[in-house]
């Protein structure tokens, strides 16, 4: 279990490092579908930071466990956050908009996954 724990680990530290760049730097593609939903660029600027410390914290984690923990369950409630944005834009009725929708549940099930192995590991 801990070999799981360990590559969901770096697998969504990778993910929330490239994820959290793009919105730091506010890339065009990623501040468009943000824009659509109502969220600024200081907004954006502060979730990608979020993005990339929790990646950090994934990172660090594999050496001390329960850093591991706490960045999980924090991107955890990140993405759950970003799932009620895309309620409230309806994406998930939109076919158009339907994968921008999906990717925070996938996500977030990694996440929450992760944080049960590790917690199951420690």
């Amino acid at each position: 279990m801990s070999f799981a724990a360990n590559a969901l680990s770096t697998l969504a530290a990778l993910v929330f490092l490239l994820a959290g760049a793009q919105k730091v730097l506010l890339r065009d593609p990623v501040t468009a579908n943000l824009l659509r939903l109502g969220v600024g660029s200081t907004m954006t600027r502060l979730i990608g930071t979020l993005e990339i410390a929790g990646a950090l914290g994934l990172a660090a984690g594999l050496w001390f466990k329960p850093l591991a923990v706490a960045a999980a369950a924090g991107l955890t409630l990140l993405l759950i956050g970003a799932v009620g944005f895309h309620l409230r834009a309806r994406d998930f009725a939109h076919r158009r908009h339907r994968s921008h929708a999906a990717a925070p549940v996938v996500l977030a099930v990694v996440t929450g996954t992760t944080m049960a192995l590790l917690l199951a590991i420690s």
